[in-house]
């Protein structure tokens, strides 16, 4: 009989999408898959699921403990009707973050379970007590995330492997699972590599892009719009490109019903909207036009998951000015492949970005070294394919 795998993730397949496609291209693999949002593919046994409706009762940590029960429930349901459909997985993969994967060893109990470990939230070491300026306010907000972990330990007691994406993000688990982890990132696509640009002419135009999923602290957004100024003004040649929703955020948001984006512009005032453009969400192929034509990229964040944009840039050959914290020091150390500068520095920031425009030689090899780095450090989609089947096959 054919291997039988499930996939579990909220917003499916997301970083799972490494599994399904290594499964499927082995051809020999009966898939099925759980998520919340629609979803179909040739071949995949897909099952939505709605979680059960809770009444919120205004307190953070209740409200955030009933909705992980609904979303294990939720799961629970579509995993029972996969059952009565026949399908018994031999294999279950699954993030454990919002609790689907909390009742899966009772409805399955012979299956292998490998538990997806994005993150694990800190006292101290993480994004927490990182900036200052952004500290925990109050006691709940600790409450919340003890009970969060709660959910992903409960989970992970019944997983015969965790995986990490990366070092750093393995290392945020508590030491008594270091004997069930293995680091498996699961890659980006990476294109062709770009043509080498011609040394731009004097006074010829050069952008300077800054790339995050929500414009937010977590991701180093004040940080980089207070470099403005000082970048903008030290050479009247220089644009910058801003990519991001102003919506959301895996921190808080300001408590005056402003977005960031709207607070700092704000704050550091006097920027030209001809040379300060904010675009947005962008699709893909958008994305990646608009990263490919930048003179420089600048990728900051808390101790905190590091972000695929990174890596998007990396493969794209752009110059990088990256904040030395420690995700980003997985993969850089103040080498030829990025510049790394104090997180907290607007100065130095600015400083490092407007150096490195000035050196065109320098920073294409920069570039150059940057992709290099993708396949060293087994981070493309095609490394992320092999080792998660070499993993799965191996149960």
């Amino acid at each position: 009989m054919p291997l039988s795998v499930l996939l579990v993730h909220q917003s499916f397949p997301s970083q799972l999408s490494a599994v399904l496609e290594a499964l499927e291209a082995r051809g020999d693999v009966a898939l099925a898959g759980i998520g919340t949002n629609p979803y179909a593919r040739p071949g995949l046994r897909y099952r939505r699921y709605m979680p059960p409706l809770i009444e919120p009762r205004g307190d953070i940590v209740l409200d955030d403990l009933a909705a992980k029960a609904s979303f294990a429930a939720g799961a629970a349901a579509a995993a029972r009707a996969l059952r009565y459909d026949g399908f018994v997985p031999d294999v279950i993969v699954a993030h454990p973050g919002w609790g689907e994967s909390l009742y899966m060893r009772d409805l399955f109990p012979k299956a292998k379970i490998v538990c997806y470990c994005e993150f694990y939230y800190m006292r101290s070491g993480g994004e927490v007590d990182f900036d200052p300026e952004f500290t925990v306010t109050t006691p709940e907000i600790l409450h919340r995330m003890r009970a969060r972990n709660a959910i992903t330990l409960a989970s992970l007691e019944d997983a015969d492997i965790c995986v990490a994406p990366t070092n750093w993000q393995r290392a945020t688990f508590p030491d008594f699972l270091s004997g069930r982890m293995r680091v498996i990132h699961e890659g980006i696509e990476v294109p062709p590599a770009p043509p080498p640009r011609p040394r731009p002419a004097k006074g010829e135009r050069r952008a300077v892009t800054f790339a995050a999923r929500h414009l937010e602290p977590h991701r180093g957004f004040h940080i980089f719009m207070r470099a403005l100024p000082r970048l903008l003004a030290a050479d009247p040649t220089t644009d910058v490109v801003i990519v991001g929703s102003d919506k959301g955020g895996y921190g808080a948001t300001p408590t005056d019903g402003r977005t960031w984006l709207e607070v700092f512009r704000e704050e550091v005032g006097g920027l030209d909207p001809a040379r300060v453009r904010v675009l947005g969400k962008l699709e893909p192929r958008r994305f990646h036009e608009v990263i490919g034509a930048s003179s420089a990229h600048v990728y900051l964040t808390f101790p905190f998951v590091l972000s695929w944009s990174l890596l998007e840039a990396m493969a794209l050959e752009r110059p990088l000015v990256l904040s030395d914290t420690s995700p980003v020091r997985d993969f850089f150390d103040g080498g030829e492949g990025g510049k790394l500068v104090d997180f907290f520095d607007p100065a130095g920031l600015a400083d490092a970005v407007g150096s490195l425009l000035s050196r065109p030689a320098t920073a294409r090899k920069m570039g150059v070294r940057a992709r290099e780095m993708l396949f060293e450090h087994e981070l493309t989609r095609e490394h992320g394919r092999a080792k998660w089947l070499d993993l799965i096959l191996s149960l």
